[in-house]
C-alpha cells in the first residue's frame, strides 16, 4: 500500500517544538501544492492542528525519504539530527490505522475530543480543491471520516462535547473559577473562539469578542456577546477576569510589555488561556503578579480520558471493522475495471438477445429501446457484480471474475 506519513504531535514533542512546524491555512495550501510536484508523489494531505502536524502522501512504487520531503515545505530550524527524533514515520497499514484512530479522537491529547474529525475533513477538502489528492487518498480519508463519525455517534454520544475549549473551561471551573457574572475576553472569532464565547456566555459570563477592524462589518459573533476591534484588546483586558486567545495568526496577540502597560499598578487575579499553536501569548506574562497562564499543553484532560475509557472497547471494534472495509476496497480496487468490462459485455449480450424481437419497429424506435435496454441491463449487472465484491474475499472474487470473463455468450 503506497501510503506514507510523517508527523509530530503532543506525544513526541512539547509545545515549543511543535509550534515551529505548524501551518496556517495559506501555508498548508502552498505546502501541498509544492509536495505534489515532487517526483514519485501522486497526492498529499496536510493536517495541522494545535496538537499535531501530519503529512500524508500517496506515492508511486518508489520509496520516499519523508524527513527530506518535509524539509521541502518546512526546513528544520536546526541540525536535522536534533529535530528528526521528534517525528514519527508510518507506512502502509500502520499509516492507515493511525489515521483511523486519529480521526476518531483516540490519538488526541484530550482523549475522545471531536474537533479533530472536523479538522481532518477540512484538510482533505482543501487538498481536493487544490487537486492535491488522488483516488487512494480520497477513499482512505473518506473511510477514516466515516469511521470517526460512527465512533462519535455510537461510542461517544453519551459524553457530550469533548474539545480543547470545553476541557480548558472545565479545568478552571474545577479550580474554583465561576463564570456567572464574570467579564471574559475572547481574542479570535474562528471556530475555537466562537465555541469558547458561546460556552462562557451559556455559563452566565459577560463575553466580549475581538474582531479585525477591516472585516468587522462582515463577521458574526455569538449571540449575547459584545464586540470590540482587535486593536482595542489591551484597553479591555484590565477589567476582565479571564482572557482566552485562539487565533490562527503566526503573530502574538498578547505581549508582556504591552500587558504590563495596560494593567498598570493593578495586581488583580486574572486567568489567561492560550489555545493557539503557535502560541498567541508571550509565555513571560506568567511572571506577572496575579496572572495565571495556561497553554494547550497544560490543559488537564483526566476527566475526558476517564469518560472515554468506558467506551474505548466499543470505539475500537468500530474502527477495526471500518479498517477491514477499507482493506477490502484496496485489495479489490484493481479488479473494478475488469468487473465493469464484464458488465458491459453482459449488457450487450442481453440487448442483442432481446433486440431480436424488435424487427417490426421503426429504426428510431429500435434504437431508443435498445439504448434503454442496454443502460438498464448494465446497471443491473453492475449491481450484481459489486454485490459479489462486497461479499466475497479477495481470492474468491478473483476466481469468480475469471469464470465470468471466460464465459462464451
Amino acid at each position: 500500500m503506497n501510503i506514507q506519513m510523517i508527523g509530530i504531535d503532543h506525544s513526541t514533542a512539547e509545545l515549543k517544538i511543535r509550534e515551529q512546524f505548524s501551518f496556517t491555512t495559506l501555508q498548508a495550501e502552498r505546502a501541498m501544492q509544492k509536495i505534489t510536484m515532487q517526483p514519485g508523489i501522486t497526492g498529499c494531505v496536510l493536517v495541522s492542528t494545535c496538537n499535531r502536524m501530519e503529512l500524508y502522501v500517496s506515492t508511486q512504487a518508489c520509496e520516499i525519504r519523508m524527513p527530506a520531503l518535509l524539509e521541502q515545505i518546512r526546513p528544520f530550524p536546526g541540525p536535522a539530527e536534533v529535530f528528526e527524533p521528534y517525528f514519527t514515520i508510518r507506512r502502509s497499514q500502520e499509516a492507515v490505522r493511525h489515521l483511523f484512530y486519529l480521526t476518531a479522537g483516540l490519538k488526541s491529547r484530550i482523549i475522545g475530543e471531536d474537533q479533530i474529525l472536523t479538522q481532518v475533513k477540512e484538510a482533505v477538502r482543501k487538498a481536493r480543491e487544490l487537486n492535491c489528492t488522488d483516488t487512494l487518498l480520497e477513499v482512505l480519508f473518506r473511510h477514516a471520516v466515516t469511521a470517526g463519525k460512527e465512533v462519535k455517534t455510537k461510542a461517544m454520544s453519551a459524553h457530550g462535547n469533548v474539545s480543547a475549549v470545553h476541557s480548558a473551561l472545565a479545568m478552571v471551573k474545577r479550580q474554583g473559577f465561576q463564570f456567572a457574572g464574570k467579564k471574559c475576553l475572547v481574542i479570535g472569532n474562528g471556530q475555537m473562539g466562537k465555541l469558547a464565547a458561546e460556552t462562557m456566555r451559556a455559563e452566565g459570563a459577560y463575553v466580549t469578542v475581538t474582531v479585525r477592524q477591516y472585516r468587522s462589518g462582515m463577521v458574526e459573533i455569538p449571540k449575547g456577546c459584545s464586540r470590540i476591534n482587535y486593536g482595542e484588546r489591551y484597553e479591555q483586558i484590565p477589567s476582565c477576569d479571564l482572557i482566552l486567545s485562539a487565533t490562527v495568526s503566526p503573530n502574538l496577540t498578547i505581549r508582556k510589555e504591552q500587558l504590563v502597560q495596560a494593567r498598570g499598578e493593578q495586581c488583580r487575579e486574572q486567568i489567561f488561556i492560550d489555545l493557539a499553536v503557535p502560541r498567541d501569548m508571550e509565555e513571560e506574562i506568567a511572571q506577572l503578579k496575579g496572572v495565571t497562564l495556561y497553554d494547550i499543553d497544560s490543559i488537564e484532560n483526566q476527566a475526558a480520558a476517564e469518560e472515554f475509557l468506558i467506551q474505548k472497547e466499543a470505539a475500537e471494534k468500530i474502527l477495526e471493522r471500518k479498517l477491514e472495509e477499507f482493506k477490502a476496497w484496496y485489495e479489490c480496487r484493481d479488479l473494478i475495471p475488469r468487473m465493469q468490462q464484464v458488465g458491459r459485455q453482459a449488457a450487450e449480450e442481453i440487448c442483442w438477445r432481446m433486440g431480436r424481437g424488435l424487427g417490426c419497429l421503426r429504426q428510431e424506435e429500435q434504437e431508443m429501446i435498445t439504448s434503454m435496454l442496454k443502460e438498464s441491463a448494465h446497471k443491473v449487472v453492475d449491481k450484481m457484480l459489486f454485490a459479489f465484491r462486497d461479499e466475497l474475499k479477495g481470492e474468491e472474487l478473483l476466481k469468480c471474475l475469471e469464470i465470468l470473463e471466460n464465459m462464451r455468450y
